[in-house]
């Protein structure tokens, strides 16, 4: 169960590393904050935050433990997963607490380590589950109405809902023949209650080595998916800057590169921040300290995230920048635009999950307290 516990530790950290420091051309800030001193990447547009949630003392359903994950509700209400307090929060988008759903437990409804959620189309909630080997269905008022278990060597890690209720996901693999212990990654798509996928888009497994548990890095990759199940994935790599398109049922239709990439070293502070953020997310989640051996690659991954918006527009996350810049494209691969985050240089270690028609971002390392941040997208 070990192995499963990394597995879902990489899932949720490798995108989440600091950005490196080193100078880009740059623009001035448009943040109201006057205290604020910083710059920007040049980018064609530029997001703001309009709101946060989140406090350090107060009422314990704005006190958060540790975030790992966010949406946007069909209905455009904001749900935020707190791996520590095992639950799924519900906010109007004033912020204002509805209610939630999960505890700690093994029981129907309760959680033991998730590591993502999706929203389906008629509001039903799809909840991966690592320990539980799950996945963990709610019904749009969050009543919980079912699992599907059964998958090995657990279920998949990171999922989206497309088509109505077919999931697509990241799926932790395993296998141990006479040529040793082999772990990696699937990404792929699953009909509803089943256990075997029905499409593949990305696969790949790498020789297994406990004294180098940073080598999983080369097998993760990132993907998203519009409604109606077109995938969009890219292997995490710090040498080009390329992502694939799928059709639902798998086939390759075009491949995008950026032939202009050039790769970025990470800084020294960036490197220890990775290394002390991994292990301790790997310590957390049950792996034994000696064990927790992270070695940061010591260049930037050029891809950080791919994710889609509600008008189908793809947006790819850099991760050779200071703060979250993104190129924006359309589902035929055409670039539209440039955005960045103008939120600070304290969203360096953000993490931002482009949802509907906005985006929620918290960051991988508060340096106080666990916040969430929301904000509009360009139309």
């Amino acid at each position: 169960m070990k192995k499963t516990l990394l597995t879902a530790a990489m899932v949720l950290l490798i995108a989440c590393g600091p950005s490196p420091s080193e100078e880009k051309p740059t623009n001035e800030s448009t943040s109201n904050d006057e205290s604020v001193s910083y710059e920007l990447p040049v980018a064609d547009v530029y997001i703001s935050v309009n709101d946060s949630i989140g406090v350090d003392i107060g009422d314990s359903n704005y006190v958060f433990g540790a975030i790992v994950g966010a949406r946007y509700t069909p209905g455009g209400e904001i749900a935020v997963l707190d791996i520590q307090k095992y639950c799924i929060s519900f906010y109007t988008q004033e912020g204002e607490f509805v209610k939630s759903i999960g505890r700690q437990g093994s029981g129907p409804g309760e959680f033991q380590l998730v590591t993502a959620f999706t929203f389906c189309p008629d509001g039903g909630i799809v909840v991966a589950d690592a320990m539980a080997r799950a996945l963990m269905f709610f019904d749009s008022k969050g009543e919980y109405t079912g699992n599907l278990t059964g998958f090995f060597p657990t279920s998949p890690q990171q999922v989206i809902c497309v088509d109505e209720r077919a999931l697509v996901g990241m799926k932790p693999e395993f296998e141990q023949n006479e040529d040793g212990m082999f772990m990696g990654f699937i990404i792929a798509r699953w009909e509803e209650g089943k256990t075997e996928p029905s499409a593949e888009y990305y696969s790949k497994m790498s020789p297994f080595d406990p004294e180098d548990m940073s080598s999983i890095a080369e097998d993760v990759a990132f993907f998203g998916a519009t409604e109606d199940g077109m995938v969009f994935a890219s292997r995490l790599s710090t040498e080009e800057y390329s992502f694939t398109a799928y059709s639902p049922g798998g086939e390759e239709l075009f491949v995008v590169t950026d032939e202009n990439f050039e790769k970025v070293e990470k800084t020294p502070e960036a490197i220890e921040l990775e290394i002390e953020l991994v292990n301790a997310r790997m310590i957390q989640q049950g792996m034994p300290p000696e064990m927790a051996n992270w070695e940061p690659d010591p260049y930037q991954y050029a891809i950080e995230s791919i994710q889609v918006d509600s008008a189908d527009r793809v947006w790819v996350q850099r991760g050779t920048e200071r703060t979250p810049v993104f190129d924006v494209y359309d589902i035929d691969g055409n670039l539209l635009f440039t955005a960045a985050l103008d939120a600070g240089e304290t969203s360096e270690t953000w993490q931002v999950v482009i949802s509907g028609d906005g985006f929620l971002a918290f960051d991988a390392a508060p340096e106080y307290y666990p916040v969430l941040y929301y904000g509009e997208l360009p139309r």
